[in-house]
């Protein structure tokens, strides 16, 4: 009997309820072997199938079912459904189930499955199907017949009820697959099975009093705006929010502005939503222009059509076609809307997701950090351009760092008060630093200066390749290397394959790869870990190597990329390298290397 998650006796407990069709498709997975798990209603992005099948050798299989009345529904020229009303006789319906399968598949594959150097179109060890349990398999066919937004619909297969009982093992396996990958179907079953995924927070981080304060909102507030330093929690509170609103039942929204995050948000989601008992399918974790181009697509299938003007980047674009479609009706609406490094948002997107998204009484929850505006946004800086964003009262103010290894907090407050210009925030290491983190406040540095910054990307991975062979307890999977170029990326890339070891990362020369290679980077894979400093904002690890270069924001950068750095387990070294081609900066290296204040000066009681 095939394994259920949840088990068959606590489907009773779903937000939806299972209609009369899905527990006919139900008990039809339920008769396949112990080798496949079926999960019921997970949460994938913005999508919530009804089962996905998963098979270690037969790969992944989502399932649209719709208990549609036979001969109440027919199929336009156009593909378009229709369905048949007693007072209205036929009108057209907005439901698209093969081209939902569609996006199902899509998803999964790209998001869940693929390593990020896979070809982009999914292989068949990702399928998806539509059932029509009171349909014949014939009729099924015929009123899904056309495709209804793209050709690519016709790739997923369409059954009926007779199928059901002839053969569900031919429905999900398809026809055929040769094995996957055994860390794709892993990181698949994480996803879906509510996981903790990262060893960090297999067990929830012990939040700070001030992370508890964003958890719990102690003061019912509507819309509240935090800002603090590198490592004080925020993340953490914020995903204990989110966590604690989906137990009452509410519908949550997590943004960031950069897909990678995403992935990281929904990691840190997941594990509270487990600690709190929570439904993480309450809870939707995506980047904003993932967001805006869900309701774009969305609302194109239902006739809308952007009237955006030329001479707009991609990114730009898409926000005003996502205004126009909010405008016109479509709304997709939140209980709460939390925003994830806020200093990435502007005052525009916050109004639009404050007019449009979030219910009119909902909850909001900023986040930010300004000395990480590597974007230069500045969107926060003005209190009279704020009053039009609905904050009232003055910002909560973090202090504490906990992330960071209690040695490097000074020498990052060091090189920000030194180097970088505009507002910046400096951490503290507060008397509870050690009861929060319960884990290793030391590290191993190391500074090297290069002249040639054509040397750079060379350079990181060489340093990765010799802390390897000099540390042999150090897992690759434990290493970051982070870097400022694409091009840097891959010459560090190369180094590392050389060498013998493993790389997962999100570079490519080749542009347009770029974005469907950081859409596939998450934090629990196998090998040493590439990525740019910009992506890897809001992440952590325990070993990190990175570059620095000479452009006009690489020192904002090089901060950023050196607060990333976390305390292991207790007993063990955190390890950070400085790659450094900015020669002007090259005497920073004699207080990186060996600052050594007592444990007296490092701590604010």
């Amino acid at each position: 009997m095939a394994i259920f998650k949840p088990s068959l006796c606590d489907l009773g407990q779903l937000v939806t309820p299972l209609n009369a069709g899905e527990q006919c498709v139900a008990r039809a997975l339920s008769s396949l072997d112990d080798g496949w798990t079926i999960y019921v209603q997970p949460r994938i992005a913005h999508d919530i199938p009804d089962f996905i099948a998963v098979h270690d050798h037969y790969g992944v299989c989502a399932v649209e079912v719709k208990d549609w009345a036979n001969a109440g529904y027919r199929q336009t020229d156009d593909g378009a459904i229709e369905y048949r009303s007693c007072e209205s006789g036929w009108s057209r319906s907005t439901e698209m189930p093969r081209y939902q399968a569609y996006r199902y598949r899509s998803t999964i594959f790209d998001q869940f499955f693929a390593l990020p150097g896979d070809n982009q179109r999914p292989t068949v060890a990702v399928r998806a199907v539509v059932v029509l349990p009171q349909y014949a398999n014939e009729g099924a066919r015929k009123l899904l017949a056309r495709p209804s937004v793209t050709d690519d619909e016709l790739a997923i297969e369409v059954w009926g009820g007779n199928g059901l009982k002839q053969s569900i093992e031919q429905i999900v396996r398809g026809r055929g697959c040769p094995i996957p990958r055994p860390e794709s179907i892993e990181r698949v079953k994480r996803h879906l099975a509510k996981s903790e995924i990262l060893a960090e927070i297999e067990s929830p981080a012990q939040l700070s009093r001030d992370a508890k304060d964003i958890a719990t909102n102690p003061r019912n507030a509507r819309i509240r705006r935090v800002r603090g330093p590198a490592g004080c929690g925020k993340s953490f509170g914020l995903a204990a929010r989110a966590a604690s609103l989906a137990a009452t039942g509410r519908q949550v929204l997590v943004l960031s502005f950069n897909a990678t995050l995403s992935n990281y948000l929904r990691t840190l989601v997941n594990a509270r939503c487990q600690e709190y008992g929570a439904n993480p399918t309450l809870v939707t974790v995506t980047s904003f222009h993932g967001l805006c181009h869900r309701i774009v697509d969305d609302a194109e299938r239902a006739g809308f059509v952007s009237t955006c003007p030329p001479g707009h980047d991609d990114f730009d674009a898409l926000v005003i076609e996502a205004e126009e479609a909010l405008n016109a009706g479509t709304v997709p609406r939140f209980d709460a809307v939390l925003i994830d490094e806020g200093q990435d948002f502007t005052l525009e997107w916050w109004n639009l997701l404050r007019h449009h998204i979030v219910r009119p009484d909902g909850e909001m929850l900023l986040v930010a950090d300004p000395t990480q505006d590597v974007y230069e946004k500045q969107a926060w800086t003005d209190n009279e351009r704020m009053l039009g964003a609905g904050f009232s009262g003055p910002w909560t103010e973090l202090k504490g760092s906990y992330r960071m290894p209690g040695d490097i907090v000074p020498i990052a407050n060091a090189f920000a008060q030194r180097y970088l210009t505009g507002e910046r925030l400096s951490g503290e290491v507060l008397g509870d630093h050690d009861d929060v983190v319960q884990r290793s406040s030391a590290t191993q540095r190391h500074w090297s200066n290069i002249d040639r910054i054509c040397d750079l990307g060379k350079s990181i991975g060489q340093e990765v390749v010799r802390l390897l062979a000099e540390n042999p307890t150090l897992s690759p999977r434990d290493i970051v290397f982070l870097c400022e170029s694409h091009n840097d990326g891959v010459d560090a890339v190369a180094e590392i394959e050389a060498a013998g070891h493993a790389v997962h990362h999100i570079f490519s020369n080749h542009k347009p790869a770029r974005p469907m290679r950081k859409r596939r980077f998450w934090p629990d894979a196998d090998g040493v870990k590439g990525c740019t400093v910009h992506s890897f904002k809001g992440w952590e690890t325990p070993a990190l190597v990175m570059g620095i270069r000479r452009s006009e924001n690489s020192r904002r950068l090089a901060y950023v990329a050196m607060t990333r750095i976390a305390g292991r387990a207790s007993g063990s070294v955190g390890y950070l390298s400085v790659v450094n081609g900015d020669l002007q900066i090259a005497g920073f290296q004699s207080t990186f290397e060996h600052w050594a204040a007592p444990r007296a000066e490092l701590r604010v009681l």
